[in-house]
């Protein structure tokens, strides 16, 4: 029983840093992608491989609460990554339903199709309310999310592994 609240504890903290990591450098503008439209979803990033891996136990109502903290954090519109984490979460449901995903390429599969969802709902909802978005950037947007989020796993991945 200590052992599982320590280590609930540790993957506590762990998000927790990771979720610090991602508003720090959502907040600084990286010199060689300073413009918006080409910077990578960090939120987006984070919490794909962590619903995917299932890193933490959480549900709908956490997911939506932990969105509309980013939205209040980001500054965008309320509401919308509350969407994404929710339909994130359940695209993620129904692929694990009649999908196996044991070797590298179909998780690297399945983290492409829930960015690729993701980033098309943000731009959306983005064009929805006349938000600043260019659409000519949204396969480098795609690809720099794609490329943060397949980081992101690894790194969740290795921090499982030690004891």
């Amino acid at each position: 029983m200590i052992k599982i609240n320590t280590l609930k504890k540790n993957e506590f903290l762990t998000f927790c840093i990771f979720f610090l990591l991602a508003l720090l450098l959502s907040g600084i503008s990286i010199p060689l992608i300073s413009n918006a439209g080409v910077m990578p979803d960090y939120f987006l990033a984070l919490f794909i491989p962590l619903i995917a891996t299932r890193f933490m136990k959480m549900n709908i109502y956490i997911l939506f609460f932990l969105g509309l903290i980013i939205d209040l954090l980001v500054g965008e519109l309320i509401g919308q990554y509350g969407l994404i984490l929710i339909t994130i979460y359940f695209t993620n449901f129904v692929l694990n339903k009649y999908l196996l995903f044991k070797s590298l390429i179909m998780r690297v599969l399945q983290h492409l199709i829930l960015t690729t969802i993701g980033i098309i709902i943000l731009f959306t909802s983005s064009l929805s309310y006349e938000l600043n978005i260019n659409l000519g950037l949204f396969p480098i947007k795609l690809l720099t999310t794609f490329l943060l989020c397949i980081f992101y796993a690894k790194l969740i991945q290795s921090l499982r592994r030690k004891p």
